[in-house]
């Protein structure tokens, strides 16, 4: 597999987090583009632990992840929804844990992006 940081996805990801009031602190977390992946997601979160902050000597707290054999081919509202998907595992506290799917926040994604002018994001 092969990684490169992911900026379009960070410029997406910062637009939704002020259009939307997620309150995330962009600045933990890292995006990043793998491609050579044979995953069926689209997309993955990671949390860091403390002991691979201290390690690597970072402040990222997250990793978000797009597959670009998936993630590249989805419309625009598509892969708005999906980094958005993504964001809402990270928790406001951004404690370094993450939200599984049972937070009430994944059932809202559709009516908060119908809110929300998504063509100019791609």
């Amino acid at each position: 597999m092969r990684f490169t940081i992911a900026e379009d996805v960070r410029k997406m990801a910062a637009t939704l987090n002020t259009s939307l009031a997620m309150g995330i602190d962009l600045s933990k977390i890292e995006f990043i583009r793998s491609s050579g992946s044979r995953s069926r997601a689209y997309a993955r979160t990671f949390s860091l632990p403390s002991q691979w902050r201290f390690v690597l000597n970072t402040e990222k707290f997250y990793i978000v992840e797009v597959i670009s054999e998936r993630f590249d081919n989805l419309s625009c509202y598509d892969k708005v929804y999906v980094v958005t998907h993504e964001l809402m595992h990270i928790p406001r506290g951004m404690t370094g844990g993450l939200r599984n799917h049972s937070f009430k926040g994944f059932k809202r994604i559709r009516s908060m992006l119908s809110k929300t002018d998504v063509s100019d994001l791609c």
